[in-house]
């Protein structure tokens, strides 16, 4: 058997984790979160232990905090009392470098006290998250200890490549999703209206575009009288922009023709399957962009077509499953909407093209698969 601590702090989560399931006979994950982790139920124990990012009552003062640990600690990602449990496990397979967990992690490392170090590494912008001494002195130490460092993408690979990470030390492993989960409906549920369901799943945060999809739809039912009773649009999701949105909704007087609300994870499989299409409008900013996009393989894997950014890793990921537009062209996702909204066969055949992509590439059980012999390799046990 192999032991393996799955370290994800604060940001430990079932969009990942539904990608380290296995036979418990033969690779037995625990997870190590902060207190307060995403997600409440995992598929594999977890140890929960104090962190600074856990700390603060609103958005601001969580800002705050944040910026005071990035200048003093380097991050605020710590995990007390994480070294405590070195001595228990084969691989401490971990998040990005950057975080201070990692560091703890690697300190570890340097000092032989834990077997093998993985690193998980999503960035996809070069020399990001260097701006503070400290975060960049962590990020590179975290790397240099590190035994194997995975992507999630090709161009992350080329990003670590380009900051002198060893090719070899570098392996490309995509994420996939439950496909006995995520799945097409034989017969697509409509609402009472039989109106055309357009999706966004997401943060309400600028990056994630939802202000351009909210512009784009509100210039649709103006524009096209025929469409005003075919066509609605569901937001799922929280952030900054809800309030904002609200009150837009609210005086535009579409509050029939626009929903918001929030969902578990465990209930989103039931909000694809009612939906008709799915919009991915992500954004770069000068620290981020779409480093994976797991919205765009749970709305193929459940069979819908996809109006997406071709921003970050989206069109790695999407290939020809979609119809991709440059970022912020407003007027083109306008029109690639009202597009798939008239041809119901196009809407079909995307779909059905996103379902085998996603079976071919992106199913949860091969990427378990793939990892175990990862695992296997690295600790030198077969199992």
């Amino acid at each position: 058997m192999i032991k393996v601590a799955l370290v994800r702090g604060k940001y430990l989560n079932n969009f990942e984790g539904q990608n380290y399931i296995f036979d418990k006979k033969k690779i037995a994950v625990t997870g190590f979160s902060s207190l307060f982790p995403l997600h409440k139920k995992f598929p594999f124990p977890v140890v929960r232990l104090p962190s600074l990012a856990d700390l603060g009552i609103n958005r601001l003062m969580e800002r705050g905090i944040k910026y005071l640990a990035n200048r003093i600690l380097g991050d605020g990602q710590i995990l007390f009392g994480l070294e405590n449990h070195s001595p228990f496990f084969d691989i401490f397979d971990t998040a990005d470098p950057h975080y201070f967990y990692s560091y703890q992690l690697a300190k570890l490392r340097a000092k032989n006290l834990i077997k093998k170090l993985m690193v998980t590494y999503c960035e996809t912008i070069p020399f990001n998250n260097e701006s503070v001494a400290k975060k960049k002195f962590i990020k590179y130490f975290t790397l240099k200890w590190a035994d194997l460092v995975i992507c999630h993408s090709q161009k992350s690979k080329e990003t670590l490549i380009r900051e002198g990470v060893n090719l070899k030390k570098i392996k490309i492993l995509k994420l996939g999703v439950d496909l006995k989960r995520f799945k097409a409906k034989e017969i697509r549920e409509k609402n009472e209206k039989k109106r055309l369901e357009i999706l966004f799943v997401g943060r309400l945060v600028e990056e994630k575009g939802i202000i351009d999809l909210y512009e784009a739809f509100r210039e649709i039912k103006k524009r096209k009288k025929k469409m005003i009773d075919r066509i609605n649009l569901r937001i799922v999701g929280d952030g900054d922009l809800k309030g904002y949105l609200i009150e837009r909704i609210k005086n535009d007087q579409l509050g029939k023709a626009v929903t918001m609300e929030n969902k578990n994870y465990e209930k989103m499989p039931e909000v694809y399957q009612r939906a008709d299409l799915l919009i991915v409008p992500s954004k770069k900013t000068k620290t981020w962009e779409e480093q994976y996009g797991m919205v765009l393989i749970e709305g193929m894997a459940s069979g819908l077509p996809i109006i997406a950014y071709d921003s970050g890793v989206i069109g790695e990921n999407l290939g020809n499953c979609g119809i991709k537009i440059k970022e912020g062209d407003i007027k083109s996702l306008i029109e690639a909407i009202i597009f798939l909204i008239k041809d119901e066969k196009i809407r079909w055949k995307l779909g059905k093209m996103g379902k085998e992509r996603v079976k071919k590439y992106f199913n949860s059980a091969k990427t378990a698969q793939k990892l175990e012999e990862i695992y296997q390799k690295l600790t030198g046990v077969n199992l």
